[in-house]
């Protein structure tokens, strides 16, 4: 792997990881996000959804799904050809980690209890 592509792939994994360890801080004990492919996000939003159901898990998710486009075009050796075309800017992750912080600092860490 060359170091221009090793220090892209780097790169995504931390951003990656920057979205991650936020949201399984909070919901990780009873639905934690495995990763950041659009089949992790969207089996976290189910399970998080029946658990959180009070919790603006579709907002999470969306902007979880940008998160993971943006870092998925870091990585991406063409990206500068590909991002005119989908819209999405490489930029802005910052933003993204902003908006996660601010949907996610009032939610109560502790899972609801389990109904039986």
């Amino acid at each position: 792997m060359s170091n221009g592509r090793r220090t892209r792939f780097e790169e995504r994994v931390r951003v990656e990881r920057n979205f991650l360890e936020p949201v399984n801080r909070v919901f990780g004990r009873a639905a934690p996000l495995a990763g950041m492919t659009a089949m992790a996000i969207d089996s976290w939003e189910n399970r998080a959804s029946s658990v959180f159901s009070e919790t603006p898990i579709a907002g999470i998710a969306a902007l979880l799904r940008q998160a993971s486009k943006r870092a998925e075009l870091l990585a991406d050796n063409s990206r500068d050809v590909f991002e005119k075309d989908t819209g999405i800017s490489g930029g802005g992750i910052e933003t993204l980690s902003s908006m996660l912080s601010d949907l996610l600092e009032p939610i109560c860490l502790d899972p609801p209890p389990k109904s039986n």
